[in-house]
């Protein structure tokens, strides 16, 4: 509080008179409070940050900005509060003029942008279960700051099961990103629905190739909007009744801003994981308010442009499934149809077209789509453009004495000088115990050692000096592939990087919280529906203390006298269509 005592005046901070009377605060232009009654925003936040508490059952918060008058109004607040309030000069400015003695008996402030210092909390840190919500204008103010927070902050507790959707994209490598990631989720006990949107790529093929038409090329873009749309309508056709608790989108899903939204509305948690370049693929901007967290693989480059964008993002890392990627005994067929000194499987990106010719003369296999079908690729493709299976890449890894890495890049000749992710191929040959050979990346060392897991090329003639000693040294080779399987299957499988992402959203901005662990019982729906006189009536016919499901609906209006009235019927028909989406999903069906 001394500290606070001896900070100067900050010019940014004006103190203002609202109408209701009360103190209300301007942060370098900006209202911090509502000009109109802050001391009732204050008492309705105060609300929201306590009933989400409750929800969660956390037994500590940390809440991210004081605001003005909230802390007066969270003194009841029976758990461990801790209160970080970036702003030394606000936090002067609300101590010198609202009485907040009785809040600060039992609140603990840390004050200033020093994170080490909130770090450093026990509060902050415990594993009793616990959640991190922000004021608004704070988050605002310092978002780096909260963000390096929420990343950092452990919800503790023990994790319920919660309800996921996972939103596939309709075409492309991320599918099987998708595929992989909801086996994880399920593997970790989550409900999953996995959503099959097969049946729209007819359709999306269709507009493309009408794309190619230059007479029809400007609908393709409305054309493209129009299915995004009806996909949209159909997932919130099948989340309206019995909305999941969050929304895990993988890159490239079809889901606009409107759905995004709309699905906000329902209380769904909404996230995206970008598995792609930002700086390639840039759709990600006009979807970066309608995600509550977009997972990245970008560390370092993309977190500015995020925050900038008005988006919470968390780095996320590419995986591997141990399912799919792992070694395999090959057949004499298998190896007679894939076997070679080296291959490369993957997209024929302008910078591999470039690279790789320079290879074909030491036995390199090209394998993938969207390769040159002259000459010199037409020779080096045993089956051109065919797009593998997961199983087949994965005797493509297998059968291989080296498997070439080379990330893509639709703008450089060669090795990308950025690179600055690594791609999900790293990480599959490492947990098919497969030696690879990798173009140099920034943050490659994060995840691998190299020379010990696996091995790198900064240019084509480093690329081509350890193809040879590689192939003359089977011995290191199968060392590199064995120590790389290791470390993978340790810490670098889909269930990890899952496992992180709950984690993360669990302590993010918007907390993910369980919304259906029990139903509820019939005296808490009693209390709710003071203004429901007819439903009241129907449910006062059993016990109180009764979980309210379906054989409690049957029981209480089975107990009845008479034709049914118009309560009884709602209450059956919600009955029934709990129980038909009950028995769909046991079934399997995403919806």
């Amino acid at each position: 509080m001394e500290r606070i005592r001896r900070a100067s005046t900050d010019s940014d901070i004006e103190t203002l008179t609202a109408r209701s009377g009360a103190l209300s605060i301007r942060v370098g232009g900006v209202q911090e409070t509502s000009a109109e009654d802050p001391e009732q925003e204050a008492r309705e936040l105060a609300q929201y940050f306590a009933e989400r508490a409750h929800e969660a059952a956390a037994r500590r918060l940390v809440l991210f900005g004081m605001g003005v008058h909230t802390l007066r109004f969270l003194s009841d607040f029976d758990g461990q509060l801790l209160v970080i309030e970036p702003s030394i000069g606000l936090a002067r400015a609300v101590l010198e003029r609202v009485d907040l003695s009785q809040a600060l008996a039992r609140i603990q402030l840390v004050v200033g942008e020093d994170l080490a210092e909130a770090l450093r909390h026990p509060i902050f840190t415990a594993r009793e279960r616990g959640l991190l919500l922000a004021h608004p204008s704070a988050r605002h103010r310092a978002r780096a700051l909260h963000d390096a927070l929420a990343e950092r902050f452990h919800p503790g507790g023990t994790p319920s099961p919660l309800d996921v959707a996972v939103i596939p994209p309709l075409y492309g490598g991320a599918v099987p990103v998708a595929e992989a990631s909801a086996r994880a989720l399920t593997a970790l006990g989550h409900r999953v629905r996995e959503i099959d949107l097969s049946a729209f790529w007819p359709a999306f093929q269709e507009i493309f190739r009408t794309a190619q038409d230059g007479r029809l090329a400007p609908l393709s873009e409305s054309l493209r909007d129009g299915l995004g749309r009806v996909i949209g309508e159909m997932l919130l056709g099948r989340f309206e009744l019995d909305p999941p608790d969050l929304i895990f989108a993988v890159a490239g899903a079809p889901l606009d801003p409107q759905t995004l939204d709309r699905l906000g509305q329902l209380g769904v948690t909404r996230a995206l994981w970008f598995c792609e370049d930002f700086r390639v693929m840039r759709y990600w901007s006009d979807l970066a308010r309608s995600y509550d967290t977009i997972f990245h693989i970008q560390p370092d480059d993309f977190a500015g442009p995020l925050r900038e964008a008005g988006a919470y993002g968390v780095p996320l890392p590419m995986g591997f499934d141990p399912d799919l990627h792992r070694p395999i005994e090959l057949s004499s067929e298998e190896r007679r149809r894939y076997e070679c000194d080296v291959s490369f499987l993957g997209a024929g990106y302008h910078n591999r077209s470039q690279f790789l010719p320079a290879l074909f003369s030491m036995g390199l296999r090209v394998y993938g789509t969207e390769w040159p079908l002259t000459a010199p690729f037409s020779t080096a493709m045993p089956e051109p453009n065919i797009r593998q299976s997961s199983a087949d890449a994965n005797r493509i890894f297998n059968a291989s004495r080296i498997n070439l890495n080379l990330h893509s890049s639709p703008w450089c000749d060669g090795i990308n000088p950025v690179g600055d992710f690594v791609n999900p191929r790293t990480f599959e040959l490492a947990g098919a115990r497969c030696f690879q050979l990798v173009d140099e990346r920034r943050d490659l060392s994060r995840f691998f050692e190299i020379g010990t897991e696996l091995e790198t090329f900064a240019d084509i003639d480093e690329c081509r000096e350890k193809l040879r000693y590689y192939l003359d040294h089977p011995d290191e080779r199968s060392e590199i592939a064995a120590a790389a399987h290791r470390r993978a299957l340790s810490e670098h499988t889909y269930r990890h990087r899952m496992e992180s992402a709950i984690e993360a959203l669990s302590a993010g901005p918007v907390p993910l919280i369980p919304r259906r662990n029990v139903l509820p019982s019939v005296g808490s729906v009693l209390e709710a529906s003071e203004d429901e006189p007819g439903l009241r009536e129907i449910l006062t016919r059993v016990d109180a203390d009764r979980v309210l499901d379906g054989d409690a609906i049957s029981l209480a209006v089975g107990s009845g006298d008479g034709p049914l009235t118009r309560d009884e019927k709602l209450l059956l028909l919600m009955r029934e269509a709990r129980s038909e989406i009950t028995v769909l999903n046991e079934a399997g069906d995403p919806a």
